[in-house]
């Protein structure tokens, strides 16, 4: 699987020159605040269920306007993928809202100060067997909104799960403008092809202030076989995680500062977890490798390895909202 080299890169840049949306610049770091609410509305008739993912992401442009935009988007998405839901403008207003049809049951509520807007809808699946839950979040944290999306299951079931993120997270991905570590997240893997952009990469890895983990790709100098197309997986986890992919001589030298528990290797994917640093424990950030040869997993199923590595994705990002 061959890369062209289209992508963004790690540059700096300073917070004013950031353009409303997606950009691949550093911002510089301001104070914000963390504080995320996890109030939600139950909804009738749940399961037991357990957490499969979540995204809590920041946009320092907080204002209403912004958390108008970030509940509309919700709404959009709402109405896109559940159509007979007939919700009227008069409804998307209310404070407090629920809405119930046959396999699928929506609720909306709002904080007393107003600060936190919840939105949860569960649905079944068509034989019943298992229920899932999506509960999106927008508050406002003091000067910087906080978006957070979280899919559950129902422990019940048969066959396999096929888990992705929500298409709202994508949506609020595209349409607002959301940092983390002073990062835009985006949808698209970022190259590292230079020294400066080299440390611009590694300050970002290294960042106290990143909570999503950033994958970093790289591979041998016979082949430019990453192991997993860089930008397919950057999508597939859009919002979820950053995508970075680094030359062979490049990917040596980020190994050489990061320490020998934590280098890339080539066809395998690197994985930091928020809160890297020199001393961290290695099993927090994982070095997964691909379980097929080169050969094997160009030819039998090269999406195997993005499935896989969006697995472990979202597993981290479970276990750290537990933390």
């Amino acid at each position: 699987m061959r890369t062209k080299n289209t992508f963004i890169h790690y540059r700096e840049t300073h917070m004013q020159d950031l353009p409303s949306h997606s950009s691949n610049a550093y911002a510089k770091r301001g104070s914000s605040s963390s504080s995320s609410s996890s109030s939600s509305s139950n909804t009738a008739n749940s399961k037991a269920a357990r957490v499969m993912l979540r995204s809590t992401l920041r946009s320092r442009h907080g204002s209403p306007i912004n958390r108008r935009n970030a509940r509309d988007l919700t709404w959009a998405w709402v109405k896109a993928k559940w159509p007979s839901m007939q919700i009227t403008p008069q409804d998307r207003e209310r404070r407090e809202f629920t809405c119930a049809l046959p396999g699928m049951e929506l609720a909306v509520a709002t904080s007393g100060n107003g600060a936190v807007w919840s939105l949860t809808v569960a649905h079944s699946e068509r034989d019943g067997a298992r229920t899932w839950s999506v509960r999106a979040i927008v508050a406002d944290s003091g000067g910087v909104d906080t978006l957070d999306v979280q899919t559950s299951c129902t422990e019940a079931g048969v066959g396999p799960l096929v888990l992705a993120p929500p298409r709202l997270l994508s949506m609020w991905v595209e349409k607002l403008a959301l940092e983390d570590g002073g990062l835009p997240v985006l949808g698209e893997a970022r190259e590292v092809e230079d020294e400066q952009q080299l440390d611009a990469f590694c300050r970002h890895v290294l960042s106290k202030q990143r909570r999503l983990p950033v994958i970093a790709l790289t591979h041998s100098p016979r082949s430019r076989f990453y192991g997993v197309d860089p930008k397919g997986l950057a999508e597939a986890l859009r919002g979820m995680a950053h995508v970075a992919f680094l030359p062979p001589h490049l990917a040596a030298e980020a190994s050489e500062r990061f320490g020998a528990d934590f280098g890339l290797l080539a066809g395998a994917a690197r994985i930091y977890g928020a809160g890297f640093g020199p001393e961290a424990a290695p099993a927090a950030h994982p070095l997964i490798k691909n379980p097929r040869s080169v050969r094997a997993a160009e030819s039998a199923d090269p999406a195997a390895f993005r499935r896989l590595l969006c697995r472990r994705v979202f597993e981290m990002s479970v276990n750290a909202a537990r933390d």
